[in-house]
């Protein structure tokens, strides 16, 4: 017996109906984003004046470890032991002062680690107030 004897018309699978529902489906997701967005009612401007540039402030960070070493950006500052940060208030007059001229205002963000001690952070904020850096923050590893 040959394999097309052995297929009754029983057998053999219709597909019409599935043809017929692709097309439902391919037509529903044609018309679904108009539909969406005629929902939505938004004018856009026609003429916006440009967003202002806004001077972000000049930041700089400190950090503090627990064996007292004093890092501003990522360059030491002086010894462990030295209480009055010399290098480090002049640098932070000199940043300032650049800051000033550009029209910015100069930030300090200070990272004390956990385990340093706590006359670090009040050298370095006595070091910033000699250079007359007021805008100053803690802030956490």
């Amino acid at each position: 017996m040959a394999a097309s004897e052995i297929l009754t018309s029983e057998d053999k699978v219709d597909i019409t109906p599935m043809i017929d529902v692709v097309f439902l489906l391919l037509i529903y997701f044609m018309f679904l984003p108009l539909q969406q967005e005629a929902d939505i009612s938004i004018r856009l401007p026609s003429e916006t004046p440009p967003a202002e540039n806004l001077d972000l402030p000049s930041e700089h960070n400190v950090e503090i470890y627990p064996n007292g070493l004093v890092l501003l950006n990522g360059a030491p500052m002086g010894s462990t032991n030295e209480r009055d940060m010399v290098r480090l208030s002049t640098t932070l007059r000199r940043l300032k002062l650049s800051s000033d001229r550009a029209g910015i205002d100069t930030v300090l963000k200070i990272l004390a680690d956990p385990d340093s001690p706590h006359q670090r952070s009040i050298d370095v904020l006595n070091a910033a107030a000699k250079a007359n850096v007021t805008k100053v923050s803690f802030a956490s590893y």
